[in-house]
Formats: C-alpha cells, structure tokens, sequence
C-alpha cells in the first residue's frame, strides 16, 4: 500500500478473494467459445495472448462472491459473457478507429483482414447472449442488454463528435457513460442478482459500477496524454491523432484565454496532426494544471463509487471493490 496519491493495491491484491476463480477464467473463455472456424478461435487466441485486465470479469467475480449463495457455474458465465461483449467491442473499434496496437500487439484487422475482424466480433457479441441465456435470469439479461444499447450509442455519439472542439463536459460524461460505464454498471447489478441482493442493493451495485466505469475512463483517457511510451499498452497520443475529444482537451480549451484556444483548435483541427503537435499541446496541458485537475475529477466519481458500497454487506469481496475505486484512479496503464 502506498501513499496518498499513489496506487493502493495491486489487480492481484484486489482479486485475491476469489483468486482460483480469476485464475481459470482464461480457461473458461476457451471453453466457451471453441467454434468450428479456425479464424475466430484464431482470432480470439490472439487477443487472449495480448493479456488484458479482466476489469469487468474480476468485477463480476467480486461482487456476486459478496455473499456465498451464488452458483459458481452461473458466476462463470456472466463473467465470461461480459469480457466477451467488451472483447467483441474492442475488435469493432479497431476497426472504425484503424487502430495499429491494442494491448502491444498489432491489431486483428491488421492480421486477418477488417471483415473477419468485425464478423469474430458479431460472434463474439452473439456467443454472449447465447451465454446468458443459459443463467436463465430476466434480470441479469436486461441488465447486460441495456448496458450494450447504451455502449453503441455511446461510440456513435463519440463519432459523431469527433473534432468538435466545442464539446462539453456535459457531453463528454455522455459519451463516457455510454460506450465504458454503462457495462461496468450493467455487469455490477447482473452480478448483484447472482448473489439474490435486493432491490435497494442492487441499484447500489449499478451506482457504484456506473462512477467506477466513469472514473476508469477519465483516468484511461488521461493516460492517452500521461503514459510513458510503451507502458500503455497502446500508441500514447492515438485519441488526439484520432480526433477525439476527451477531458484533456476540453479542459485545456476552458482554461485557455481566446488567442491560445484558437491556436490548440487549430492544432487539434489540422488534417494531419503529428507527434509535434501532440507534444506541444501535451506540454500546455501540464503547465495549465490539467493532468492534477483530471486525477481529482476522476477521485470524485471514485469516492463516489464507494461510497454506494455501504449498503452491501461487509465482506473481503466487498473490501476489494473498495479497493478497487482507488486502483482507477491511480493506475498507471
């Protein structure tokens, strides 16, 4: 454990209550997926090679191990279900964003062609459902379904945005809440009906989900500005070469007076923006105080997380979630 300001606990201190469980789920996805086209189990191998947090499984784990009712077969499930759809996700946006690295590796669109890419992410997206189906609960399938609408309206809103350097932070919470936080959200409250909380539980369960999915991709896109080259685990600077605004920016652009805002704009507007430009602008952010500003707006939506744990029962699964509303904002890739 470190100090203020500085990461707290480590993904495997965090999951060490169910530590067996995450430690089989690279098993699980195989066993879950295996299909009879050679592409898609290729496909998937290579992005299981390329590693990964398990962010949303280990949170699916943690919270139905809260109490000690739930099925173990059916916990398997939902977790492997969730990192399908989000894997699925990863796969699409490769694509639309033509992407070269994910997780350090080259890209599967770069490997086996966009339409393969797109159609082992339909699999995988279909496989999910199919999964789900086999918990057999109408809640946890509303839950999950809910969240994935919610995430294609956020990457449609994102792209819709695109160079826009007048969005606001209204609308960056937006799109954030859709395309990340929305599953985070979703899978926390399926987990919750796995472990047969109640209903004001379960709403607790998706508000924490929601802020922690929200502080997450605050932090993520900090990174994009902040990783060392490297350590990412993706091309540092890709959301600015992309286009996309993020808080970075916009919160450069609000501190900014008229006469340095047009001049970022123009920066980030440019047709070809290159490594030069990033760096110059990544530099106005540090001295404008943005990078401090992004890590307390990302702690809020933390604590706020946390704080809707109150309500569950005391549990090391539960300290754990704690745990990890700090390891969000602290994480260094």
């Amino acid at each position: 454990m470190g100090a203020e300001g500085q990461l707290k606990a480590t993904l495997k201190e965090i999951s060490e209550p169910v530590k067996a469980e995450f430690d089989a789920l690279e098993r699980h996805f195989k066993d879950y997926l295996r299909t009879d086209v050679p592409v898609i189990d290729s496909i998937f191998q290579h992005l299981l090679d390329g590693g990964g947090k398990r962010f949303r499984p280990l949170l699916v784990l943690l919270v139905a191990t809260c109490k000690k009712n739930a099925s173990p077969e059916d916990i398997n499930r939902l977790a492997v279900a969730v990192e399908f759809i989000h894997t699925a996700t990863l796969l699409h946006d490769d694509v639309v964003d033509q992407s070269d690295v994910r997780r350090g590796n080259r890209v599967a669109h770069h490997i086996w062609g966009a339409e393969p890419s797109v159609l082992a992410g339909d699999y995988l997206y279909s496989r999910a459902f199919s999964i789900l189906v086999e918990i057999g609960n109408l809640g946890i399938l509303q839950a999950i379904s809910t969240a994935t609408t919610s995430m294609a309206r956020g990457e449609v809103l994102q792209l819709l945005r695109s160079y826009s350097t007048a969005t606001t932070v209204e609308e960056y919470v937006e799109v954030i809440t859709g395309k990340t936080a929305s599953l985070i959200a979703g899978s926390c409250r399926a987990a919750g009906y796995l472990a047969n909380f109640d209903d004001d539980v379960l709403k607790a369960l998706e508000h924490y989900g929601l802020n922690l999915g929200l502080s997450f991709q605050i932090v993520d896109d900090l990174l994009d500005y902040t990783a060392e080259r490297g350590v990412f685990g993706k091309t540092a600077g890709k959301d600015f070469l992309e286009g996309k605004v993020t808080l970075p920016v916009i919160l450069l652009l609000e501190t900014l007076g008229s006469g340095s805002r047009r001049k970022v704009a123009d920066i980030f507007l440019k047709e070809t923006p290159d490594p030069d430009d990033f760096e110059k602008v990544r530099e106005m952010m540090n001295q404008e105080g943005v990078f401090d500003k992004i890590r307390e707006i990302a702690k809020q939506y933390s604590d706020t997380a946390s704080a809707a744990l109150a309500i569950s029962p005391e549990s090391d699964s539960r300290t754990s979630l704690e745990a990890m509303a700090q390891y969000v904002v602290y994480r260094r890739t």
